[in-house]
């Protein structure tokens, strides 16, 4: 695995735009991801000018974008008021990868499941397949971020879901501390893993989460992660994150030295 697929979340940098690339950038970063839903670079906001500038910025920064992060936590799929405008925004987020020429949107959506059934939510997977229908259409790859859902779960979801351009975002870390196997995700579907993340924590459950911690000081496997993906011929950008750090430029500094050492071996 080349050491310039190791990208960063440039959201973790805490920075503004200019000064979070140049920092990717400066610490030795290839690829980038960042969040679009507000500010500065949400697709309101962003004129066709204002993409192409964007898209020679990172490109001036010798920096490929990896993803666009749509995460949107007081819109939820599961909940009947806010589920039509969280995928009117994310699709919105979708046509701005296109014109940008990324490849993934990548979120967290929550629960996939009902509660009190053994099925997917009716209203999760019709919201999914909205989105899927815009991604199947823009070439861009629709990517949940799973926490408290199994492999085998994510699965279901896909199929009733039924559109090639919804896939997985694996954060190993996520469901360590939400108390579930990352590697279920492997077994179930592995060639729908369209971006990964490198992160570590302590074990959680679905009650109570587990903390983030500095990469190979947790419960996260991350070497096995890495040599699974490389099994399943993975070959898209591995984005470390730190999401809880006082010290994030430093902490992500180390934690890239790490990263490089476990792709070497994996």
């Amino acid at each position: 695995m080349a050491i310039k697929r190791i990208g960063v979340d440039m959201d973790d940098f805490r920075l503004d735009t200019k000064s979070a690339f140049r920092q990717a950038a400066d610490l030795r970063f290839g690829r980038v991801e960042f969040a679009t839903v507000a500010g500065e670079l949400s697709p309101s906001a962003l004129s066709k000018s204002g993409r192409r500038h964007l898209a020679r910025l990172a490109a001036g920064s010798g920096l490929q974008i990896e993803a666009l992060v749509a995460d949107m936590p007081g819109l939820q799929f599961d909940d009947p008021k806010t589920v039509q405008e969280r995928v009117d925004r994310t699709c919105l987020v979708m046509e701005l990868a296109a014109d940008l020429c990324v490849p993934t949107v990548t979120a967290h959506v929550g629960k996939l499941f009902d509660e009190s059934a053994s099925s997917p939510s009716q209203l999760v997977t019709a919201a999914l397949h909205q989105i899927g229908e815009v991604a199947d259409a823009t070439g861009v790859t629709y990517a949940i971020r799973p926490t408290a859902d199994s492999g085998e779960q994510l699965a279901e979801v896909l199929k009733t879901v039924l559109c090639p351009g919804v896939g997985i975002g694996l954060d190993p870390a996520s469901m360590v501390m939400h108390g579930v196997d990352p590697f279920s995700m492997f077994d179930h579907m592995a060639d729908k893993i369209t971006v990964a993340f490198a992160r570590d924590g302590t074990v959680g459950s679905a009650e109570r989460a587990g903390t983030e911690t500095p990469l190979g000081e947790g419960d996260v496997d991350m070497l096995g992660a890495l040599s699974r993906l490389d099994d399943a011929d993975y070959a898209r950008g591995i984005i470390l994150r730190r999401t809880a750090s006082a010290n994030p430029i430093e902490d992500l500094r180390n934690d890239r030295r790490k990263l490089e050492a476990m792709l070497a071996m994996a």
